[in-house]
């Protein structure tokens, strides 16, 4: 089986190729933004000639094709999706503009202490079209008030009126009962059959209001485009000679039929970070790291994960640009700091700022040579000599970052390499602080950590935001240029449906709950139908979960149980597992043992192995050598620094910093003091000396 997977970053979207005798191709194009299509060619036509073959060769023979991309996430961030009506149950219109009330709502640490920056999320809907249609459902799912057809008739020709291209319905208690919601779909259809439509009762079956709502409209806002760009991408792969499954990262982990998202693409708003963290999961469990904290450095962000114990940790109030989500996700925590980010001396202050504005790909860096002129990240690495070109082919231009440099340095009062040093370090700071609060925050000691590092600019600083932190080791795999895309490739089918419930005390565990199992479960079956034509036929696996809490809490946590009636014994089991769960969270002696139990959800899982392609033999021992030496400055001096070729290094390598170990697709620096080893699958392990690094590093204060 042939295995392709593409994630669309910011910057750069990447391509890695699985082909059925263990070979592996990579790809990097430059993202071509507002035609996303054509860098999706691009990089793959690339990785299909580091295999010495052509595009229409590699797709004729690719069985799956798994994408990441950020076609959705764009579109709500630049404001650029469709026009949304919605239909709410009547006198609950002021859901969405009301918000949580909380205007410190979804604000990074840094902006909620700025009174100035308090607000809350930029309303995706305007009141004009947000209408209320007479129905009423209970806690209970009975219908109090039935739906007034008339009314909603009218209701969605005013919305159509009013310029809606889509259509969100959400509506009181339909997570119980979604009758009404899908009445009131099939009334769309026959008042305006063009609109796509959401039902909240479908896409986000969880109790909570706002935050079902918020969903709703966020899917309906990027659903026409989604739609679209995946429609217009299957096409174009299939005029490519592509005929195997098509298939995208979802932000709740794993891969879905494309198909099955066309109506529900907020499941892959962040599919690109997650293929990343799916990746180090599957890394880790080969090398032996259950913990390991998984950074991303790209062009425009910096991501950081968790897997804890071998697993995934979930985002309980998942929130996307301050927008709350209903459904499920990755925890995942992002900053605007990557190599296109900008550097500028804050005005007020006059300290030195890296980010979050980004030159991304058009115009990029100043080094590119395309036209950027303001300092970015990227160009700080090139005048000090740690990158001089990017891409294989793409030659940095060393002059034009630092007469990119130059106008800041000069403000900072500070040589030009010294200005380069500074924007290294305050970024880099930047990396650490989220690692930091992406760990210990949420309660887990980063000394029990492996830290991985990937992306296209993440070898560049590892060496220095790790060294802050104190992790166990620090690992670069061997496909981190590219390993969002090689974390799509490698995923298994998967997906989950869940209704969330009242409360109520567990042991009040109904019949209903095991009907309900099973509706659910028929669903998640019927995913994965007629994928043993498309070459799959490994066996299902289901998981049944029930999502507990504590009495009077909010967070609920979901435990596994058996796939049959749950006796007594098995009530009790769940119980002690979840106690056993909330003590490893929250603190030991915090499941108080008298405090009661509640049922607050049900979800199935449902799981198809995919089998990967046999891997090529690992590497074999030889020394190192250098294949060139350059000038970089490292510590506030110049060194003369030897390069070393990855694609040459054998398994066992050892190599002192300061170094430079390259790729075609990234540059990893080695910094003085530390060392870094080779494995027999082209990974490299860093130790770093963490004392000795944080005292030789300047201090941030030093640039302002």
């Amino acid at each position: 089986m042939q295995i392709v997977g593409i994630d669309t970053g910011g910057t750069f979207t990447d391509t890695v190729i699985l082909t059925k005798d263990g070979r592996v191709g990579v790809g990097k194009a430059l993202t071509t933004h507002g035609r996303l299509m054509e860098g999706v060619i691009a990089s793959l036509g690339v990785a299909s000639r580091s295999l010495g073959k052509s595009l229409r060769d590699i797709l004729e023979a690719t069985d799956i094709l798994s994408h990441g991309t950020t076609v959705g996430l764009n579109a709500l961030l630049t404001g650029t999706g469709a026009e949304v009506g919605l239909l709410v149950t009547s006198g609950f219109e002021a859901t969405l503009p009301m918000a949580r009330s909380n205007k410190v709502h979804g604000l990074p640490d840094e902006d909620s202490i700025n009174a100035l920056k308090w607000r809350k999320p930029d309303l995706l809907v305007p009141r004009r079209r947000i209408i209320g249609v007479r129905e009423r459902i209970d806690v209970d799912g009975n219908i109090i008030v039935p739906l007034d057809e008339e009314q909603a008739r009218q209701s969605i020709r005013q919305l159509v009126a009013r310029g809606a291209e889509a259509i969100g319905i959400a509506l009181m208690w339909s997570p119980v009962n979604g009758g009404h919601e899908r009445r009131l779909a099939e009334l769309v259809a026959e008042e305006a059959p063009s609109l796509h439509v959401t039902l909240s009762s479908e896409l986000a079956p969880r109790i909570g209001e706002y935050e079902r709502t918020a969903t709703v409209a966020m899917n309906a806002y990027v659903a026409p485009l989604v739609g679209d760009y995946l429609t217009s991408l299957d096409e174009a792969l299939r005029k490519e000679g592509f005929g195997g499954l098509f298939l995208i990262v979802t932000m709740g982990g794993g891969v879905r039929r494309a198909s099955s998202l066309r109506d529900a693409p907020v499941h892959l708003l962040q599919s690109g970070p997650v293929g990343g963290i799916m990746a180090a999961r599957q890394v880790g469990a080969r090398l032996g790291h259950a913990d390991v904290l998984a950074t991303d450095v790209g062009g425009t962000s910096f991501d950081v994960g968790l897997v804890v114990g071998g697993a995934l940790p979930a985002a309980s109030r998942p929130r996307i640009d301050r927008h709350s989500l209903a459904v499920p996700a990755i925890d995942l925590a992002s900053i605007g700091t990557g190599g296109g980010s900008i550097a500028y001396v804050d005005p007020e202050l006059g300290v030195l700022r890296v980010g979050p504005q980004s030159a991304g790909s058009m115009p990029g860096p100043a080094c590119y040579g395309r036209g950027g002129t303001q300092p970015t990240v990227t160009d700080a690495a090139v005048v000090l000599g740690h990158l001089d070109r990017l891409g294989g082919a793409l030659t940095l231009d060393r002059a034009a970052a630092r007469s990119a440099l130059a106008p800041l340095a000069g403000r900072l009062g500070l040589e030009v390499e010294a200005a380069a040093e500074g924007i290294l370090r305050v970024a880099n700071a930047q990396m650490a602080d989220l690692v930091r609060r992406a760990s210990v925050q949420r309660g887990h000691d980063p000394r029990k950590f492996v830290l991985y590092a990937y992306g296209g600019a993440a070898p560049q600083h590892v060496g220095r935001y790790a060294a802050e932190i104190g992790v166990k080791a620090i690992v670069i795999p061997r496909l981190a240029p590219e390993f969002s895309a090689w974390g799509a490739a490698s995923s298994d089918l998967r997906t989950s449906y869940e209704i969330e419930l009242p409360a109520r005390p567990l042991q009040d565990f109904r019949d209903g709950e095991i009907e309900a199992f099973g509706r659910l479960e028929q669903r998640a079956r019927g995913e994965f139908e007629g994928l043993a034509e498309a070459g799959l036929s490994g066996a299902i696996e289901i998981k049944r979960k029930i999502g507990l809490k504590f009495s009077r809490q909010l967070h609920r946590i979901d435990i596994e149980v058996p796939a049959s009636r749950l006796a007594s014994a098995d009530i009790a089991t769940a119980e002690a597992a979840f106690r056993a769960r909330y003590e490893q969270i929250v603190g030991q002696g915090s499941a108080h043992g008298k405090s009661a139990i509640e049922l607050a959800a049900i979800i199935v899982e449902a799981r198809m192995p995919i089998a990967m392609p046999d891997a090529a033999p690992a590497l074999t021992r030889a020394v190192p050598r250098p294949a060139r030496h350059r000038s970089a400055w490292f510590l506030g001096r110049e060194w003369e620094t030897p390069v070393f070729l990855w694609d040459e290094l054998g398994a066992g390598a050892e190599i002192s910093g300061p170094a430079f170990i390259e790729s075609e697709q990234t540059t990893a620096v080695i910094h003085p003091g530390q060392m870094a080893t080779t494995d027999e699958d082209g990974n490299l392990t860093i130790a770093v000396p963490g004392a000795h690094t944080r005292s030789s590093s300047p201090r941030i204060e030093e640039f302002a």
